[in-house]
């Protein structure tokens, strides 16, 4: 026998060309699956059932009444439930880890991506999952429904192929400290550094602003790393107060003073925005002689001094004025 696509000869009881695959299907050869599932198709589309609503005959597994136009299969509802909740799931989730990632550049912009998430997560759970129960006419009970209502649907994030998996782990971390390190260079120390430069008081005189631990974005770490024999504490004083003048206008929930590492006093994120006010004002008085009273040190004592200069004399030696590099602060403010 001879093959009707290429005319290629096949023995008369074969079922598929060896020439170019066309299957060859004869009176003795079995029947394909896809036959079995097409009649199937045919035998259910051709049983009938009555609309509950207008009771018209429509077919058993019809999906809206052809007559008056309703929706008479329950498992529409929930499928159509079930692909929102996923497409709300799935958004609210990209809205938090967003959220979380802008809070360490941009503040609002991260509050706001993590509220818009609170209210995806507030309609995944308004969208109803049952039918009405005019269509089911089975009542459940309340602790029964809001059990099914409450149910959180897995959400399946894809990740792109890698064909080695170790690039998760080690890009992962590797991309988060590169956003963590940009966060902290472009916030902080870009602008420290415009003010050592803008200055030639400040030559010689090297500070790193960071947030602390480089990741916690309410806490600002200001670290005296070198002086030279140039600067003076009133050079000191006035660095840190163009620093509180140039952030005034963000919010902290506090600010740390070290020297080399080492954590020396600190304040409260309020009192570093009025400081920066009150030096933008040219309010001198507030600037020099209540500064040392907004800090504390880190064992949490307030400077004890009476006199306000001698208490900004207590002050910079406690900060940095032990150090033998550094020991200009007593001629420096006497």
């Amino acid at each position: 026998m001879r093959c009707p696509e290429c005319h290629a000869s096949h023995e008369p009881g074969a079922t598929v060309c060896t020439s170019c695959g066309l299957l060859l299907i004869g009176p003795a050869a079995p029947k394909r699956r896809a036959e079995d599932f097409a009649s199937q198709r045919r035998r259910a589309a051709d049983q009938l059932a009555s609309c509950r609503f207008c009771q018209g005959e429509i077919a058993a597994n019809a999906i809206r009444c052809k007559h008056c136009g309703e929706i008479v299969n329950e498992d529409y509802y929930r499928d159509r439930a079930q692909r929102i909740r996923a497409r709300v799931n799935y958004a609210s989730w990209v809205a938090y880890l967003f959220g979380l990632g802008a809070l360490l550049l941009f503040r609002p912009v991260g509050l706001l991506s993590i509220a818009a998430g609170l209210l995806l997560s507030i309609a995944y759970y308004a969208i109803p999952v049952e039918p009405p129960q005019t269509l089911s006419g089975k009542r459940k009970s309340l602790a029964a429904r809001l059990r099914r209502q409450l149910k959180l649907e897995r959400v399946a994030i894809p990740i792109p192929h890698f064909r080695s998996k170790k690039l998760i782990f080690v890009g992962t971390p590797l991309v988060a400290a590169l956003i963590g390190y940009s966060a902290n260079l472009f916030l902080l120390q870009e602008p420290m550094n415009q003010i050592l430069r803008e200055n030639t008081a400040f030559s010689g005189m090297a500070v790193s602003a960071h947030y602390e631990y480089w990741v916690v974005p309410g806490v600002v770490v200001y670290d005296l790393r070198e002086l030279s024999f140039r600067q003076t504490p009133i050079d000191v004083h006035t660095a840190f107060l163009e620093f509180a003048k140039r952030l005034r206008e963000r919010r902290y929930q506090r600010i740390e003073l070290s020297y080399r590492g080492i954590a020396k006093f600190e304040m409260d994120g309020r009192a570093f925005r009025r400081l920066g006010d009150e030096y933008a004002k040219r309010n001198f008085d507030y600037v020099l002689y209540t500064f040392p009273r907004l800090f504390r040190s880190v064992s949490g004592k307030r400077l004890t001094n009476s006199s306000d200069r001698d208490a900004l004399l207590q002050f910079h030696r406690e900060w940095y004025g032990n150090d033998q590099m550094t020991k200009t602060v007593a001629n420096g403010l006497q």
